[in-house]
């Protein structure tokens, strides 16, 4: 039985890797993570969610198992859940009974869907919790200690690929809607809007620096408030986190804005709902031409792969800022010469 199971496992474990090596679609390895886990070890079904840090809300991502009336009970709210929110400090959470449990939300939908025991397990990338992984049987369960290291692994798997397909996915869609316009107000428009969608941020703003003035202008803003604009003029004498990123053209993040220093107008910023900020150099070869900052309302330790992507993201805007810039220019020289040449018209037309 033991060599069955180790078998079995193996199985599990190679056809898991093989999906995440030759995919770069999320839901396809997500897909085949769970459905191999449910199926070759015969439990009754599995969920994945992702953590939403802006909401505070577990996202569902793939499912194996369930039917679309428990999918649709509702979202998973982290206050409500005190084992998700245990799972998503590292630890491992076992629950024998989900149907009686003041812990688990929706213990009344758990019953009517057949469910019983749970194992939550974090999906863990770079130290930091992205998700849960939900594992159900249909009857009382005891997981084993070698069932909860398995999944465990399999999970830091599936994080992994989530972190890297993630970053695909999403710096593909920002290409295409950047490129999709010529125009320098809806490129930044698009360029930020999607950076804080995708990037999972609550607002953001681009500021293209002024050099004569010393200033950073507003080019364009995302989920502010409109009294938070008309703060006032973003002075680089005044605003450590900016001249930072323009002096060494390299990404600046505060974790906490009431524990650190760098922000101009920090307790407008506190008002305003802002914990954390990731500031980016809008790079154009060797010259910084402006920054984009991303606001979360969460204080929060960004990851690598966050400030990287972000970082990359910004490098693109840049290219397309100036772009667009290229392109108004040579209308606007269009639209002169135009002008010229009817005025030489109406010149000769008189002689």
């Amino acid at each position: 039985m033991e060599n069955q199971r180790r078998q079995r496992e193996l199985e599990i474990f190679y056809e898991i890797s093989h999906a995440i090596n030759a995919s770069l679609s999320q839901q396809d390895v997500l897909d085949v993570m769970l459905n191999r886990i449910v199926t070759v070890l015969g439990f009754k079904a599995a969920t994945i969610r992702l953590l939403n840090q802006e909401q505070q809300t577990l996202e569902l991502k793939a499912c194996h198992g369930l039917s679309e009336a428990y999918l649709s009970k509702g979202v998973v709210q982290l206050d409500k859940s005190g084992i998700d929110r245990t799972v998503l400090t590292g630890q491992i959470v076992v629950m024998q009974d989900v149907r009686q449990c003041a812990g688990f939300q929706y213990s009344q939908a758990a019953e009517k869907e057949g469910l019983a025991s749970l194992l939550a397990v974090p999906l863990m990338s770079g130290g930091n919790a992205v998700g849960v992984l939900h594992l159900y049987s249909a009857e009382d369960h005891d997981f084993t200690p070698e069932e909860r290291a398995f999944i465990s692994g399999i999970a830091g798997l599936g994080a992994q690929a989530i972190r890297r397909t993630h970053c695909f996915e999403a710096f593909n869609r920002i290409v295409h809607l950047i490129n999709s316009s010529l125009e320098l107000k809806q490129v930044l428009k698009t360029l930020l809007q999607e950076s804080v969608k995708e990037l999972s941020f609550r607002a953001g703003v681009i500021r293209l620096i002024e050099t004569k003035k010393q200033i950073l202008s507003l080019a364009a803003a995302y989920g502010l408030s409109d009294s938070y604009l008309k703060k006032g003029e973003v002075n680089l004498a005044s605003s450590p986190i900016d001249r930072r990123v323009l002096n060494h053209g390299r990404p600046v993040t505060i974790s906490d804005i009431t524990k650190e220093e760098g922000l101009q107008y920090a307790e407008e910023a506190f008002r305003e709902g802002i914990r954390s900020v990731l500031a980016l150099p809008l790079r154009l070869k060797d010259v910084v031409i402006g920054v984009m900052r991303l606001y979360s309302g969460q204080a929060r330790q960004f990851a690598p792969e966050e400030i990287n992507l972000a970082d990359v993201v910004a490098d693109l805007g840049a290219v397309a800022i100036e772009n667009a810039r290229m392109h108004q220019m040579l209308k606007d020289r269009l639209e002169a010469l135009k002008e010229d040449v009817d005025g030489w018209y109406r010149f000769l037309s008189l002689g």
